[in-house]
């Protein structure tokens, strides 16, 4: 009897274990495939989606990491390992960058933390490979392994750096900053070894991925220079109370400023044709070093880096203004050509090479600051703030057409048409009445949403900050009453 049971025991723990692993095999999803899926939700913004597949796969690899090394052999346990914590990685940063998009700061510095300790801090003699000036394609690969995990290193204490304040934030950037100097030194020196060694393995020897080593390097130092950039602007905000700040914003600029005009070289000494060519280096150190000299009152200074940042996202900006009106009319044969091709270099190149939104905003202001600043006595100075205002105008067209509904632009455009000499009335009062019909809206709506619930004043600071934009335009345009505004309070 008691063996008969043991028998239908046995019987149903084997039935058990064979649905168990049909159920295992129907959900058993290969990981490239989870990882091409997330890729595809974040690309798609579908957030919970992608920190879903990501959070699995992170289960996955660090169960393959944690697996003990008899189950799978030495030699290959330690290089899957190596290979495991890279996409690890790659895994908890993507999660890092979708988790402060969603505001959740802590998880997001919590998944960088934890995806710098996957990576191996880089070796002292991180490029003894490269000899004495011959290396083979195998060398110049395992040096492009060390470049390449100083460059993921750098970038995961850029975004750390991104998500603090103050010291904090400044730490952080500093060492991004010593990681890409050494991805930089170690490209540099197998950039001069031999030419031939250019295109090679990326991740290790035996990755069939290859990259460019030139066009890495460019890459890399223009990372770099951004890095820079985000050190000086802490100066700039957060430190600019350090007995050092001017000395320090000075001392990043001018390392931003030394790679940005090694960057400029490398653009113009590459073939047009090369399939590998890449663009101009951004405006970045150039526009933080005119903000950098507005600080100091050293305006012609200031003038110059940033009509220099301008130059470099012209030919964008104006082709994007002429969608709405706004294209510098320079008469002859490139007006129209600029018009019949601008929808075509919006679509293709502008939209792909110009600055962020934010970034050129921030040029304006630099501009309408700058013409502000200039006397308009002589004729040379009417020429620079026509300049200045001229050039604004199409920046801020360019914001215009990417999207119409930023009141703070309307705004700005109506600065910018009465910083010219003589000043555009017409087109000033255009744009200022377009922002006050906005802001009317905007604080219409604030009212009735107020009169729902009550949201601990945060509502109400916005509606007090919305009536003083709505004085200033108003004063702009001549239609201000101080004594009918204080009949309506």
């Amino acid at each position: 009897m008691a063996k008969k049971k043991k028998s239908a025991s046995a019987k149903k723990n084997r039935s058990r274990k064979n649905n168990n692993g049909a159920s295992d095999a129907k959900k058993s999803v290969p990981l490239e495939e989870v990882l091409g899926q997330a890729e595809s939700a974040m690309e798609m913004s579908d957030v919970d989606t992608a920190l879903q597949l990501f959070s699995y796969a992170a289960g996955v690899l660090r169960s393959r990491l944690h697996a003990p090394v008899a189950d799978i052999g030495h030699n290959t346990s330690l290089h899957d390992n190596d290979r495991d914590k890279k996409t690890l990685s790659t895994v908890l940063g993507k999660m890092g960058e979708l988790k402060a998009s969603t505001g959740d700061l802590e998880g997001a510095r919590s998944d960088f933390l934890d995806a710098v300790e996957q990576l191996e801090p880089a070796p002292a003699n991180e490029a003894s490979s490269a000899g004495d000036g011959k290396a083979s394609a195998a060398e110049g690969e395992c040096d492009v392994g060390v470049a390449q995990n100083s460059e993921s290193r750098a970038g995961l204490h850029l975004y750390l750096g991104q998500l603090s304040s103050g010291t904090e934030a400044l730490a952080s950037f500093r060492v991004g900053v010593s990681e890409l100097e050494r991805a930089v030194r170690v490209l540099e020196r197998i950039n001069a070894l031999d030419d031939r060694v250019n295109d090679v393995a990326m991740d290790g020897c035996d990755e069939t991925g290859t990259v460019n080593l030139k066009r890495f390097l460019v890459e890399t130092r223009r990372q770099l220079c951004a890095a820079h950039c985000s050190i000086a602007e802490l100066y700039l905000t957060d430190l600019c109370e350090e007995p050092d700040a001017e000395s320090s914003c000075e001392a990043a600029l001018t390392s931003a400023l030394a790679l940005d005009e090694v960057s400029s070289a490398d653009t113009l000494t590459a073939d047009e044709n090369d399939e590998n060519r890449i663009g101009p280096p951004p405006p970045d150190a150039l526009q933080t070093m005119a903000n950098f000299r507005l600080s100091q009152s050293r305006l012609p200074e200031a003038l110059e880096c940033i009509l220099k940042a301008y130059g470099r996202m012209k030919v964008g900006c104006e082709a994007m203004s002429a969608l709405v009106g706004l294209g510098n009319d320079d008469g002859g044969k490139r007006d129209v050509e600029l018009e019949s091709k601008s929808r075509e270099l919006v679509d293709v190149e502008a939209a792909s090479t110009l600055p962020e939104y934010n970034f050129r905003c921030q040029t304006a202001k630099i501009m309408l600051e700058c013409a502000s600043l200039l006397e308009s006595d002589d004729s040379n100075a009417k020429d620079r703030i026509n300049q200045c205002a001229e050039s604004a105008i199409q920046v801020l067209g360019s914001l215009l057409a990417q999207n119409d509904e930023v009141i703070e632009v309307w705004y700005l455009l109506g600065c910018a048409f009465m910083a010219c000499t003589p000043p555009n009335q017409e087109s000033a009062h255009y744009y200022w009445e377009n922002s006050l019909t906005m802001l009317t809206k905007v604080k219409k709506g604030l009212e009735e949403s107020m009169g729902d619930y009550d949201d601990d004043g945060c509502n109400e600071n916005e509606l007090e900050l919305i009536e003083c934009q709505i004085i200033d335009v108003k004063k702009k345009l001549g239609e201000y009453d101080e004594d009918e505004e204080m009949e309506d309070s």
